[in-house]
């Protein structure tokens, strides 16, 4: 009965936990979802998918934007990126599932477009209906960050970790790391590391015999599935969970090897549908759309270079503006935590090591160690959550509140400046008072754009002049409602934006936020 009391709380703090996150990183979106292709291909993706039922990108090459040569404008070319597949469609080098994942905010963006009167017209005729629409949709990004939070907490209980000690740990996940920034953005990285952190308490959830346990080793392995069809790259994470599962000496033989054998199911599985993708758009199962061109000078790429490793791992280890401690400094306590967790649950340490080493070498070795124009270390995201994991599985806690205390200062601040400066505006490699890339000569298949390991962030947005008070569309502090303002001022159509939208939407999720924080801190007590 206690068991069965202790899941059920379990399962209502992950609730509210879930419900508090996803109040702010909604209330925190940017809800600009026309920066980079990362982004607005997504979007077109998803709007795509309702309108004529495939993945294609066709929008893309109507947008033209000028193309600039020795600072002199010479024409204009497309925003495409990606490639046209054997259909004489554009397609998008993204995971085909992200843009299904969008497809409920999507929907719900239309419905609310709807009830404000925001008519859809053609784009040359106006764009607050997509501006509209587009922010709404991005709310997929927090929707997917703040079940990772709760996953993380199931986990953390799964683990054995006292309440308030896991409570403690996911208050930090979700508001002092950088999930919070990709919560209020259209990368997909936030739903790979909440199918990836929901993988992993239903895991160890299922070890624990907790309710129907093949149920849930089948729902892992489908959810390493989701993860690598929402981004190929994150494929390279999933063995680690294979890896776990073989070492996991509370189980029998025979269980180890069927639940390995259920998540490499998961894997392949994943893997089959790209190769079956790819075939059908390029008729190539290895080509997966990037047009690489225009950063690699001399063809064809070479994604991954090891000789680049220490450069790398200086990138994403001690680099102000990438390092993994200065964008998650909860990551110290999962440090402190290692040795512990190794004693006491060797198969979850392997599991989380073996995640970790994989992802900062790999990515140490990738093309962009840095991710491309993102806040932080884009490309450890979908991990971060099992980063933290050791915290949770350790004996460290409680700890010193000093030490709570410093890492929650600078998670928040570090959060809340890359919440407020776009990547756009802070990162641009044109900005030669804080430069992002340094421009080199390439070996073959390696791009001529070098991260510069100096680049400190928000120091160049924050000094440019009049950036607090900046009127153009979808600049200045990156913030929903301002760029629906901006929207409505600024566009021939957005006079069609009706205030009370622009006031009301932050306001509702304002007060979600605060009714989910009432109700957690009175159903934590």
């Amino acid at each position: 009965m206690y068991a069965a009391a202790h899941m059920s709380s379990a399962r209502t703090i992950s609730v509210l936990l879930f419900l508090l996150f996803q109040s702010l990183y909604a209330l925190t979106s940017s809800g600009n979802a026309f920066r980079i292709p990362d982004e607005f291909e997504v979007y077109f993706q998803t709007e795509n998918l309702i309108d004529h039922g495939d993945l294609s990108v066709p929008q893309t090459l109507a947008i033209r934007q000028p193309v600039v040569v020795d600072g002199k404008v010479t024409g204009t070319q497309s925003v495409f990126f990606g490639k046209v597949g054997t259909d004489g469609k554009p397609y998008a080098p993204y995971g085909p599932l992200s843009a299904v994942l969008a497809v409920p905010h999507h929907l719900l963006g239309r419905a609310v477009a709807a009830v404000a009167g925001v008519p859809r017209v053609p784009r040359s005729q106006g764009l607050a209906w997509v501006m509209l629409v587009g922010g709404i949709t991005l709310l997929t990004s927090a929707t997917a960050a703040a079940l990772a939070v709760a996953g993380f907490y199931r986990a953390a209980i799964a683990l054995s970790t006292p309440a308030p000690a896991a409570l403690v740990l996911s208050l930090l996940l979700g508001g002092a790391t950088v999930l919070w920034p990709y919560g209020a953005t259209l990368y997909s990285e936030a739903w790979q590391a909440a199918a990836f952190m929901w993988a992993a308490a239903w895991l160890l959830e299922a070890r624990a015999g907790q309710g129907r346990a093949r149920a849930r080793v089948v729902g892992a392995a489908l959810l390493l599935t989701v993860a690598g069809l929402t981004k190929v790259t994150a494929l390279i994470f999933a063995p680690a969970f294979v890896v776990a599962a073989l070492m996991d000496r509370t189980l029998t033989e025979r269980t180890r090897r069927e639940v390995a054998v259920a998540l490499t199911i998961g894997i392949v599985l994943a893997v089959a549908i790209h190769v079956r993708w790819n075939q059908f758009r390029f008729d190539d199962p290895f080509d997966f759309g990037y047009d690489w061109a225009e950063t690699i000078p001399v063809l064809p790429p070479q994604a991954f270079a090891f000789t680049d490793v220490p450069r790398g791992l200086a990138v994403l280890l001690v680099s102000p503006g990438k390092s993994v401690f200065v964008w998650a400094p909860v990551l110290v306590l999962a440090v402190l935590g290692a040795r512990s967790l190794w004693q006491r649950e060797r198969a979850v340490a392997i599991g989380c090591a073996t995640a970790t080493v994989i992802g900062l070498v790999v990515f140490a070795a990738y093309l962009f160690p840095e991710g491309g124009y993102a806040h932080g270390p884009r490309n450890l995201v979908p991990i971060l959550p099992l980063m933290l994991l050791p915290a949770a599985g350790s004996a460290a806690g409680p700890w010193r509140r000093s030490l709570l205390a410093a890492c929650a200062v600078l998670g928040v601040t570090m959060a809340l400046l890359a919440l407020s400066v776009s990547y756009l505006e802070d990162q641009a490699i044109s900005v030669s008072a804080n430069r992002y890339y340094d421009q080199i000569a390439p070996a073959p298949g390696r791009p001529a754009n070098r991260y510069d390991l100096g680049y400190v962030p928000f120091v160049s947005a924050l000094r440019s002049p009049g950036w607090m008070s900046s009127r153009s569309l979808g600049q200045g502090p990156d913030f929903f409602p301002l760029h629906l303002r901006q929207a409505q001022a600024q566009l021939p159509d957005g006079h069609t934006i009706p205030s009370w939208l622009i006031w009301g939407w932050p306001l509702m999720w304002l007060l979600a936020f605060a009714a989910a924080a009432s109700w957690l801190y009175r159903s934590a007590r």
